[in-house]
């Protein structure tokens, strides 16, 4: 009878710990703010790297040549960190009044072991203008505002998504991208150093949110974007992609008769976070002020190619920033997230931290600003993860900052 006690009581304080572990407060994150710029620039595209591989995380932007704000003269370049990220050093690789696209993306796009740049000309007012891939080969690593600017090939209209990628499995880079109208997803791939053939697959009403990841978890890179994701044939077969349905409400919406585009923009996100191997897709909604969308993360089942919504909060609008990563270095992701300065009524920026099993969320608060085209990264090398916050695409919100977090030097 004694035995059967204790295994009682230790069954009953075991379940007590484990409802009241379920209600602990996680740590609170604290992060210290720097400026880099504080004049507005138009950097809709943008992306991290350490370019210089010193250990800290570079910030690379793309000035906007036409579009909203400013339109001359446009320029690409970057920033780079010094001082563990208290200071920060302008280089432009070009000049150009053409420049614009909505991203651009960093790889090595010659496997010759440093980082190169891709990037856009484009025009954003128009949809009748045809826009221009580039790749920008970093030529000296000892002289960092070299560089030589190679064509990749056309793209229909102006550019609001790009990534990169092995794609077909044949060692070189690939290049993905979605337009504003045009409704494809198109991928230039590298056949040969530096020989390019376009693939597009038409897909109904996608604008705005990619990412890539191996969705299904057959080692080949796929894709998943506005509410779709898109299988990878594999190695050696660039053309039989296979669409499929995530969840149709993502790029369905009619506004005014049409399937118009801010109703359908999304932010993107690809992330194992259950560590099975495959990649679930998470997903924001970018653009329009509209009720009853959330931030979710779906989970496919395999045999049925059906996908599991699982809300992390609700009522999200123009919330233009989705990043995943372990922003408190417990061993599991986070979501960070924030709407867009120019919401009528709202502008959270929050970081959701994840209680351990996924379906669990800590809110927290990192002010109500906003923040438009967040990039998490560790900037400043120390192991944990920072925030990079461009502000809107206005005068109104000129600053643009890094938001260096503390976790890691409380340990």
């Amino acid at each position: 009878m004694r035995m059967m006690s204790k295994i009682k009581t230790s069954f009953i304080v075991a379940l007590i710990l484990s409802v009241l572990g379920s209600y602990t407060l996680l740590k609170q994150i604290t992060f210290n703010e720097v400026v880099i710029s504080d004049n507005y620039q138009g950097w809709w595209g943008r992306t991290v790297a350490d370019i210089n591989k010193d250990g800290l995380m570079d910030v690379m932007v793309l000035k906007q040549s036409r579009g909203y704000g400013p339109v001359n003269p446009g320029w690409l370049g970057w920033y780079q960190a010094k001082e563990g990220g208290k200071s920060w050093e302008k280089h432009v690789i070009e000049n150009n009044d053409l420049l614009g696209a909505g991203d651009l993306a960093v790889a090595d796009m010659d496997n010759d072991g440093d980082t190169d740049f891709l990037s856009f000309e484009g025009d954003e007012t128009s949809k009748d203008t045809t826009a221009r891939t580039y790749w920008w080969e970093n030529k000296d690593a000892k002289n960092l505002d070299k560089w030589e600017r190679h064509f990749i090939g056309n793209n229909p209209e102006f550019v609001k998504d790009v990534e990169i990628a092995d794609f077909d499995g044949n060692g070189l880079k690939d290049v993905a991208t979605v337009t504003y109208w045009h409704h494809a997803l198109e991928i230039d791939y590298q056949v040969a150093k530096n020989k390019w053939e376009k693939f597009a697959i038409k897909i109904t009403n996608i604008h705005e949110g990619m990412h890539i990841g191996d969705i299904d978890g057959d080692k080949n890179i796929d894709i998943a974007l506005n509410g779709y994701w898109v299988k990878n044939p594999g190695k050696g077969n660039r053309k039989d992609w296979v669409v499929s349905n995530i969840n149709d409400k993502w790029h369905n919406q009619v506004y005014k008769g049409v399937l118009e585009w801010r109703h359908n923009g999304t932010k993107i996100f690809c992330r194992d976070i259950n560590k099975d191997g495959k990649a679930e897709v998470f997903i924001s909604h970018s653009e329009a002020n509209v009720d009853g969308y959330p931030i979710a993360w779906y989970d496919r089942d395999a045999k049925t190619n059906t996908w599991t919504e699982h809300v992390v909060a609700n009522d999200y609008h123009h919330c233009h920033t989705l990043q995943i990563f372990d922003m408190d270095n417990d061993g599991d992701f986070d979501i960070v997230s924030g709407e867009i300065p120019e919401h009528p009524t709202k502008k959270r920026v929050r970081i959701f931290l994840n209680k351990g099993n996924n379906l669990d969320w800590e809110e927290q608060s990192l002010g109500e600003k906003g923040i438009y085209n967040g990039v998490v990264a560790d900037f400043e090398g120390d192991g944990d993860f920072d925030i990079f916050s461009a502000p809107g695409y206005g005068n109104d919100f000129p600053n643009y900052t890094v938001r260096i977090n503390q976790t890691k030097k409380k340990k």
